[in-house]
C-alpha cells in the first residue's frame, strides 16, 4: 500500500491526534494507529483509483485526446494526494485541513 499511500506518514498524523485511552501501554497503541493507519490508506487508494480515473477521463473529453504519460501521472498525483486528504478530513475532522496537505 505504501507505494499508492504513505502509510507510515499517516501512522504519525494519526498517532499524533488520535485520543487513545491512557490505560494502553505503547505496545498497544502502535498496534491500534498501525492498523488504523492500514484502513485510511486503503480508503485513500480505493478513492484515489475513482477520482484518477474520473480526472483522466475528464482531461480526455476537454481536450478530445488522452493525456501524456506526464499529465496522466500528474493527474493521478493530484488524485492521490487529495483523496488521502479527504480522508484524513474525515477521520480527524477537528486537525486543520493545512497540517494534512504537508504530510500528502
Amino acid at each position: 500500500m505504501d507505494d499508492l499511500v504513505p502509510t507510515e506518514l499517516v501512522a504519525r498524523v494519526l498517532g499524533r491526534h488520535l485520543r487513545l485511552p491512557a490505560s494502553w501501554d505503547d505496545a498497544e497503541r502502535g498496534e491500534f494507529v498501525s492498523e488504523a493507519a492500514q484502513e485510511v490508506a486503503y480508503r485513500a487508494a480505493e478513492l484515489a483509483d475513482d477520482w484518477a480515473e474520473r480526472a483522466v477521463t475528464e482531461w480526455g473529453r476537454g481536450r478530445w485526446q488522452l493525456p501524456d504519460a506526464e499529465t496522466q501521472a500528474d493527474l493521478v498525483r493530484h488524485a492521490r494526494r487529495s483523496a488521502l486528504v479527504a480522508v484524513l478530513c474525515e477521520v480527524l475532522p477537528e486537525v486543520p485541513v493545512a497540517e494534512f496537505f504537508a504530510v500528502a
